[in-house]
């Protein structure tokens, strides 16, 4: 388990889903700790700091290649003249001084906040863009499907002290048996405990429900923070974590409304040709089981790379219930409307829905 309220800046450093934040290269990450900074302000100091230096290591010279081009543009460049030729050349040699210094103060910095490690390789990250998935088959042999949009991070000690994974995003596992070394997944809103089993894992920080499904064995999910519970899983069992549930004050007293996490445990959906609607991704199949259009469209942006944007809130409210397979986009939109009437406008990777 992974408790980033005691992270120092090195830890920060060396934490691949930061390192994606820093450079901005992975939207999951970057929407997790913008997130995290807003739980956590006690910390905001220590992560503004880790992403300077990280800038710095990172070889983040924009701020000098600026003042160099400005120079470059301020200067005349007259041949003809020699003192403007030996300006030149002393303006280099300061800009060259100037890199030499910043490197310096990089380096001393880095030697005397952080011990010397490799910030690459600490650990190895799978990942999937929307309307991608990927199988993965783990040095202990465990085998996962990685659903669209998802992250999963390996700490490059897996398999030798322990058995951890991060998951952001939504996975589907069925894990290698050994007794003597569970397997853990860590989410931001539960950890999963595994000695040997087949499940489902949705945990997309952008959505308002986390979820675990059981297909095979047992898993212990533990929530996260102080005080969690755990609670244990039996095949055909799901259990739904809602992040921020409304709970209604007090009649009798003026008190606000708050909200605070919730769960509850049902068993699985399954279809008429009873397929576990939880896993029919796996499959290639999209499983719509009476939801909302505004809860379908998370699904739908992840399943074909795009953005929907719904002119009006009515729509968000019409409920659909359906199976495609290999569909493309259009297909399932014209599907849609023989259901409920709406149109629709594809300009690029961005769909308007509108009455």
């Amino acid at each position: 388990m992974i408790d980033r309220s005691l992270f120092n800046i090195e830890d920060f450093l060396v934490d691949n889903t930061f390192q994606l934040y820093c450079a901005g290269k992975d939207k999951l990450c970057v929407s997790y700790w913008e997130n995290y900074i807003k739980a956590h302000p006690e910390q905001e100091a220590t992560i503004n700091d880790a992403k300077r230096l990280y800038g710095i290591l990172s070889g983040h010279k924009k701020p000098l290649n600026s003042q160099v081009n400005l120079m470059q543009e301020r200067m005349d460049f007259d041949q003809k003249s020699f003192a403007v030729q030996i300006r030149k050349s002393y303006t280099w040699l300061k800009v060259a001084a100037a890199i030499l210094l910043i490197s310096g103060i990089a380096l001393m910095y880095y030697s005397n906040t952080v011990s010397v490690k490799p910030i690459a390789n600490l650990v190895t990250n799978y990942s999937t863009n929307g309307a991608e998935h990927k199988k993965i088959t783990l040095p202990d042999g465990t085998i996962i499907l990685l659903n669209a949009k998802s992250t999963l991070l390996l700490n490059k000690n897996f398999n030798v002290k322990n058995r951890e994974v991060t998951l952001v995003g939504e996975a589907f596992f069925d894990v290698t048996h050994d007794k003597n070394n569970p397997f853990k997944v860590i989410t931001s809103d539960f950890n999963i405990n595994v000695l040997g089993t087949t499940f489902n894992v949705k945990a997309y920080p952008d959505e308002p429900t986390s979820e675990a499904v059981l297909i095979k064995g047992i898993i212990v999910m533990e929530g996260r923070g102080d005080g969690g519970n755990s609670i244990t899983l039996k095949p055909s069992q799901k259990v739904i974590f809602y992040k921020n549930l409304p709970v209604l004050p007090n009649i009798k007293q003026s008190s606000p409304v708050v909200k605070r996490p919730e769960i509850t445990i049902n068993s699985y959906t399954k279809s008429s040709d009873s397929t576990i609607v939880e896993m029919a991704w796996t499959q290639n199949r999209l499983e719509i089981q009476d939801q909302s259009f505004a809860e379908l469209k998370k699904t739908l942006e992840r399943w074909y790379n795009v953005e929907i944007v719904f002119t009006d809130d009515e729509i968000e409210r019409y409920h659909f219930t359906a199976t495609f397979k290999n569909e493309n986009l259009v297909e399932v939109l014209r599907a849609l409307q023989s259901a409920e009437h709406f149109k629709y406008e594809i300009k690029g990777n961005k769909v308007i829905i509108s009455k």
